[in-house]
């Protein structure tokens, strides 16, 4: 049986002689990284080779696994760290989320990383990974351990040391963020404060009081402001009678409207009622600290909105806000530690017996 040659149409594919190296690594790439979903990291991984950046590969795998399926581990923040490079650059949000979704992560981890650092444009790439790590964490002292594990420059297994700076910087950062979920009680204090002085402070002349003035002469003056708007309310209210007196005496010229009468009497009544309630706000706004029940119910509520949009979620590796005495005291001691290491400090400064609490311990409930 003769052989025949069947007919090439076009160019001929060209394989190059690399491919089985560049599916070998993209095979082992996959296997330790473990991307939620292959085929848009896939994607991204090769995209990151042609144009000649670093891939989403982690440099081993990971065990134990995450718990979820796109969960967050440290390794995934070394990728970043990798792909970023310089811990002290500011990029904006939109690229750090390109990175962050070509890793196949959870955007809700993302999302609370944002309202905790309060990142709206731009943010640091340290204090975003620091965040980020505080989300693993089951304290504070925990997080910052993982932070040198993260931001050192030695192999893993090694002692993971960081410059004392960086240490400092970002435990000082995290010490300054409350999220043990109590923020929103504070917060709505905070705002209540800041709306009853803005409503209240309706004439600046009024309740702004200059400091060498004594107290008498604001007694003085705060009776006399008085009087010229109680006089005026009498003046607006006796005008007001007069008018509607007129206008009674002229719908009232048939005999058959009596009913009529007795109905704007009422809503006169009210409406005499509505003017003196209006001139009582009037004069209570003038004094700062009198307001009216509906007001400070609409008020309360708007708070109360705001206190849900911005208050920090319950995040255990970061805990409350720290005292400035607990940070002090962490601070002379890394920095005892750093004179006899060369200005580096490590896990094991934290680990050590001398060392202070990172974290405020919680205390149990009776």
């Amino acid at each position: 049986m003769s052989f025949v040659e069947q007919p090439t149409f076009g160019q001929e594919i060209a394989v190059p002689a690399r491919l089985p190296i560049i599916l070998k690594q993209f095979c082992k790439a996959a296997i330790r990284t473990q991307p939620y979903d292959l085929l848009k990291w896939s994607s991204s991984y090769f995209r990151a080779l042609a144009d000649g950046e670093e891939p989403p590969i982690k440099s081993r795998l990971e065990y134990p696994p995450p718990s979820t399926a796109s969960g967050l581990t440290l390794g995934f923040l070394r990728v970043l760290l990798r792909q970023f490079g310089n811990y002290n650059k500011t990029l904006p949000i939109e690229t750090i989320l390109r990175r962050w979704d070509c890793l196949c992560l959870d955007h809700r981890d993302f999302d609370t990383i944002l309202a905790i650092g309060r990142f709206h444009h731009t943010c640091q790439v340290k204090k975003f990974l620091a965040v980020a790590v505080g989300l693993l964490g089951a304290n504070l002292t925990e997080t910052m351990i993982m932070v040198c594990q993260l931001f050192s420059h030695e192999p893993d297994g090694g002692s993971a040391m960081i410059p004392l700076t960086l240490f400092m910087e970002i435990y000082e950062y995290l010490a300054g963020l409350a999220c043990d979920g109590n923020e929103k009680n504070t917060f709505e204090q905070d705002t209540t404060e800041r709306t009853m002085c803005k409503e209240s402070s309706v004439d600046h002349t009024t309740c702004s009081v200059n400091s060498q003035d004594t107290d008498v002469d604001i007694n003085l003056d705060s009776e006399l402001i008085f009087k010229d708007e109680v006089d005026l309310s009498k003046t607006d209210l006796s005008t007001e009678l007069i008018e509607n007196s007129s206008f009674e005496g002229e719908t009232t010229t048939n005999s058959e409207e009596k009913g009529d009468k007795s109905l704007t009497n009422q809503k006169d009544d009210s409406s005499i009622g509505k003017d003196s309630t209006d001139i009582n706000d009037m004069i209570s706004k003038k004094f700062c600290g009198v307001k009216d029940a509906n007001s400070d119910r609409s008020l309360s509520s708007g708070v109360e909105k705001d206190a849900k949009i911005t208050c920090f979620p319950n995040v255990p590796g970061i805990g409350p806000r720290l005292s400035a005495e607990r940070v002090a005291n962490v601070t002379a001691w890394m920095l005892e530690c750093a004179r006899l290491q060369e200005g580096m400090v490590g896990p094991r400064n934290i680990r050590h017996t001398n060392c202070p609490s990172l974290h405020e311990r919680s205390t149990s409930k009776s």
